[in-house]
């Protein structure tokens, strides 16, 4: 049965994912709730309730279906939540998630492409491999935003990192790639699906720096990643949102990096570029409502403003190109690299809007 607008939608996680989820709420009429340990957070700032997470009891009984916006949030908390409420995408998704070992176990063991992969217990057991292969190192668990990761293309690269590793790791196989791209579904209870256009990613330090959209791909490399990820989301039994992040070679092919089973960085350009919004098409479908494919009208750029507050950039400058959207998440603490906003960069041409990428990226970081 349709959720229809009044009725609640809960957030697992209180960072500026759950933050432009609740914006879309207020536009749609849905009221919502938070759960999370930083109640002065992005996304409590603007939720119509928020709750600890040893309130539990008290945050289900304020919802009608819950979503997450963090995959490192307690994973019991999540499951506690289920037991009582809808939770979209299921528990049994963010598991697969949370852990990158068991991430890439569950894409390798189900037949979708990815680089090759060697499982340790720990980095010593990388040091056969270093020197004889280029090898990207992540750790199990912790991974987001460039954490966790280490490149090791020679074998004195090991003898660097050997002291910082702890735990188990993955290994892959460096891919040199001809793009980045990020393909966003959305699928429904009824297992309906809808796409957004392939967008190209491109990453500083392992960290998302901007996102171009279109990606300007051929038809054969976005049919093929577009049915990697139709199938992924049928597989998992996925109900909300999947963002799956990809390395595009030159015979068109493509790998699967990783997948997120939420909004996702890469998908901020259909904010202010899309008829209907990443978080917007997350209502709808965990809301039961219909899903219609997004449209993209005219190219568009998402810039991140890493490490950056409104202070230390020129926003007058910045405001005075047509196309120009400023998103800032309300963090009140600056530190290197921390997420704080992005800019979404709208133009007449894919020209159009590198031009004026080149000049936000000046503004922004000074460079």
């Amino acid at each position: 049965m349709p959720l229809y607008p009044g009725s609640k939608i809960g957030v697992i996680g209180g960072g500026q994912l759950g933050r432009m989820l609740i914006l879309e709420c207020r536009r749609m009429d849905y009221l919502s709730v938070v759960i999370d340990t930083d109640l002065k957070g992005p996304a409590a700032q603007v939720a119509d309730k928020i709750f600890y997470p040893d309130s539990v009891m008290d945050f289900v009984r304020e919802c009608d279906v819950a979503t997450y916006e963090f995959e490192h949030f307690d994973i019991n908390i999540v499951k506690q939540i289920e037991e009582n409420v809808p939770v979209f995408p299921s528990s049994s998704v963010l598991e697969i998630k949370r852990n990158r070992i068991s991430e890439k176990r569950y894409l390798s063991e189900n037949g979708f492409p990815v680089p090759r992969f060697w499982i340790f217990d720990d980095i010593s057991g990388v040091r056969q491999l270093a020197g004889t292969i280029d090898l990207m190192v992540k750790t199990s668990t912790g991974g987001y935003d460039g954490k966790g990761l280490y490149e090791i293309k020679k074998a004195d690269d090991y003898e660097e990192i050997k002291g910082e590793v702890k735990g188990g790791i993955i290994a892959e196989e460096f891919i040199y790639f001809a793009k980045e791209i990020a393909v966003i579904c959305a699928r429904d209870r009824k297992g309906n699906i809808v796409f957004y256009p392939v967008a190209e990613n491109v990453h500083k330090e392992g960290i998302l720096l901007y996102t171009i959209a279109p990606a300007g791909i051929s038809g054969k490399a976005e049919k093929r990643a577009k049915e990697i990820v139709s199938e992924l989301a049928h597989t998992l039994g996925l109900i909300g949102l999947l963002v799956v992040e990809m390395f595009l070679l030159e015979n068109d092919e493509a790998l699967i990096n990783e997948f997120a089973p939420r909004p996702h960085n890469s998908g901020h350009y259909t904010m202010d570029a899309c008829d209907i919004s990443q978080f917007e098409m997350l209502l709808r479908a965990i809301c039961d409502l219909p899903l219609t494919a997004p449209e993209l009208p005219c190219p568009v750029a998402m810039l991140n403003i890493l490490g950056k507050g409104s202070s230390d950039m020129d926003i007058d400058n910045m405001l005075s190109l047509p196309g120009v959207k400023l998103h800032l998440y309300g963090k009140k603490e600056v530190r290197e690299k921390r997420k704080m906003g992005h800019v979404n960069i709208l133009g007449k041409t894919a020209w159009d809007v590198a031009e004026k990428l080149n000049y936000i990226k000046k503004i922004v970081y000074n460079a």
